[in-house]
């Protein structure tokens, strides 16, 4: 069953009179178990529900128009935890103090077809593959590092041999689920021929599998007893996005799409802007830092010339970034400063939470942003959206309002779109304190999701 804990007013749900605090057991007789049974069952025009209110049984009859949404909101779907110990999960090298729903591991397939979570299917049961094949819980997001079993299992920290994962996959695509993929890239470990194995072996199972994305593995300061890895080097990255290109054309012409697509950090490591949209085809994984700096840039290209040429009254502008970014901004921060009465500066923080090594502006921690801030003369400092959750927290559990008290300036959050946002600023409107952040996984690190 599911339980509702919010109802949109004046949304179907409302109407059919359900309250916070209802459970959801079953609709038109199938049982209900949690948010995708839901709304797989409530897909229908006519619906019954059964439903459970202070311990009472009722039925609730609702007639759904075309694309009507129900206006539900139901409480925390409880998942399932990781079984695994990754050599270069990001949770296990992570210092204490942290947001508390980042240290909970998670591999659930429910969350992959909900929020594109990635999963390694270790912990996915028969009857848990036969849901996504019968309910077509597509598409799927995997995490799957390595094909070679052996070496797979190495990847994954187990002691015991687990489900093959080829065998697994081959059967998804047999049934009809589109499936994208990632390795997380670890120097020594699965690049070579093991990636070129990978990659040759996930290809065969085109077009299910529809994306296969490199990551580099993320290491920070606190890695005390654990695996020895080492960093991706300008000289390794150069290797991979060079691998990646050739797989990329050669697939590009076999298959109609690349396949295999380099993160972006890969290229900024080399100096190397992204390539152009065209690589990315329909950008299948820009969530996991696939393509992200390349829509950045042509958002910035298509909005720019909307903005005003010249400002009536002097302002000055922060813009708060990491390492990583700092190398494509320097021409945006340019054109900028040729407005009349405008000031940019570009701010770049050193992560010192995760340390130098962390160079992603998503994972920057409050307390390293209000070291750089402190002592700015600034009339307002934009923060990056992916440094701030949905809740208006900073990594580290520092809110928006902390952070500008602590800093001594204004600030507010900006947006992937950067000519909107400074739209935004010039006309006066007023900008978020929540941010877009979400799983560090989703900027290209692989840490099981919370």
């Amino acid at each position: 069953m599911v339980v509702i804990k919010e109802i949109e007013p004046g949304s179907l749900g409302a109407r059919a009179g359900f309250l916070a605090g209802d459970e959801i057991h079953a609709i038109n007789g199938q049982p209900v178990g949690d948010l995708i049974d839901f709304q797989v069952g409530s897909a229908e025009q006519f619906l019954l529900f059964d439903v459970r209110r202070d311990g009472e049984d009722y039925e609730v009859e609702v007639e759904r128009a075309t694309d009507e949404e129900m206006g539900l909101e139901f409480e925390d779907l409880r998942l399932r935890s990781c079984n695994n110990k990754c050599v270069f999960c990001f949770i296990h090298q992570m210092p204490k103090g942290m947001r508390r729903s980042l240290y909970f591991e998670d591999d659930d397939y429910r969350l992959s077809f909900l929020h594109g979570s990635y999963v390694t299917l270790t912990n996915t049961h028969e009857k848990d593959l036969q849901r996504i094949i019968d309910q077509g819980l597509s598409p799927q997001y995997i995490s799957v590092h390595a094909t070679e079993p052996q070496l797979r299992q190495v990847m994954l920290g187990r002691n015991k041999p687990t489900a093959d994962i080829m065998e697994r996959l081959q059967r998804l695509a047999d049934n009809g689920i589109e499936m994208h993929t990632q390795v997380v890239v670890c120097p020594g470990y699965n690049d070579g021929t093991h990636l070129e194995r990978t990659v040759t072996d996930l290809s065969r199972l085109y077009p299910a599998v529809r994306s296969v994305a490199l990551v580099p593995v993320g290491l920070t300061k606190f890695r005390n007893r654990l695996p020895n890895l080492k960093p991706v080097t300008p000289e390794l990255a150069r290797q991979y996005v060079s691998q990646a290109e050739q797989w990329g054309d050669a697939f590009s012409g076999s298959l109609g799409e690349r396949l295999v697509y380099a993160a972006d950090e890969l290229f900024l490591l080399i100096g190397r802007l992204p390539p152009p949209r065209q690589y990315y085809d329909a950008f299948p994984q820009i969530e996991n830092g696939i393509g992200m700096v390349r829509s950045f840039l042509d958002r910035w290209e298509e909005g720019r010339q909307s903005l005003p040429v010249r400002l009536e009254r002097p302002l000055r502008l922060g813009i708060v970034t990491g390492r990583l970014a700092a190398s494509f901004f320097g021409p945006i921060i340019d054109h900028l400063n040729r407005i009349p009465g405008l000031t940019v500066d570009l701010l770049v923080v050193t992560n010192q939470t995760f340390g130098e090594g962390i160079t992603v502006s998503g994972l920057l921690g409050g307390e390293d942003i209000i070291q750089r801030l402190q002592g700015g003369v600034w009339d307002l400092v934009l923060l990056p959206p992916n440094c701030i959750n949905g809740e208006g927290l900073t990594l580290d559990d520092l809110n928006v309002p902390l952070l500008q008290e602590r800093a001594g300036v204004p600030l507010a959050i900006g947006q992937y779109d950067l000519a909107a946002t400074l739209r935004q600023v010039l006309t006066g409107q007023s900008l978020p304190i929540e941010g877009s952040g979400r799983q560090l996984s989703e900027l290209g690190y692989y840490v099981g999701r919370s």
